[in-house]
């Protein structure tokens, strides 16, 4: 019987396995171990940290590491890692730098910028509505004046808008000529019948005169003054 066989008999090594060590099987395989623990016969074994401690108690987490670690019979566990994540180099994959935007005052100043350019688009929309409302009220009002001045022209010009005129060229009240061509026409026939009658008067008064004497009073007969003939038109 070996010493490996002995400490195994004596229940060290079983120990030692429940602890996680690996299995001595001959004397050259203690000897590392020995030299592996230094010179104070004590196995260095790296402290294990708060985070390892608190997972060793959670029973999931547990269960796996003991899933990874079996070997038995024909049984081999494989780690292919987070399953539903994407490795660096896959065609998912973007690191953590590139997803999260970090940059906090940048993020800010876009939004603002983002929010004031929404405003400008607002204000640039309801302008143009504006002018578009303004210049569609400013044509029907174009539209109506020009349909009353079409509509005016056409009663002036028919039957209708005749049957109210005067038969004459000037305000049969204050008897005043229109300033018009027809008005103007009026006033000259009018002056012509007054240049008329004033030519036969002269000439009445020139046939009846005689010898240029009074015959009651016996006072000279002044001659009459002729009109002026008025400008033709």
């Amino acid at each position: 019987m070996n010493k490996c066989e002995r400490m195994e008999k004596s229940g060290w090594l079983k120990e030692r396995r429940r602890r996680g060590v690996e299995c001595l099987r001959h004397s050259k395989c203690w000897r590392s171990e020995l030299r592996l623990a230094g010179m104070s016969g004590f196995r260095a074994v790296e402290a294990e940290t708060r985070g390892d401690r608190a997972a060793k108690q959670d029973k999931t987490t547990l269960e796996k590491m003991r899933l990874a670690q079996r070997r038995e019979k024909f049984v081999k566990y494989e780690d292919f890692g987070p399953v539903t994540e994407a490795t660096p180099g896959a065609l998912g994959y973007l690191a953590d730098v590139d997803r999260f935007h970090t940059d906090t005052a940048g993020e800010e100043k876009a939004a603002r910028e983002r929010a004031g350019h929404m405003r400008g688009e607002k204000y640039e929309r309801k302008r143009n509505v504006n002018l578009e409302r303004e210049d569609l009220r400013w044509n029907q009002m174009e539209q109506v004046r020009d349909d009353q001045q079409q509509k005016l022209m056409v009663m002036q010009n028919s039957t209708k808008g005749a049957r109210n005129h005067s038969s004459v060229a000037y305000d049969c009240i204050s008897l005043d000529y229109h300033p018009t061509p027809a008005g103007d026409q009026q006033k000259f026939e009018d002056d012509m019948a007054k240049y008329r009658a004033g030519v036969r008067t002269e000439k009445l008064f020139r046939y009846s005169s005689g010898d240029g004497y009074n015959p009651i009073t016996g006072e000279e007969l002044k001659p009459l003054r002729m009109p002026k003939r008025p400008d033709q038109v």
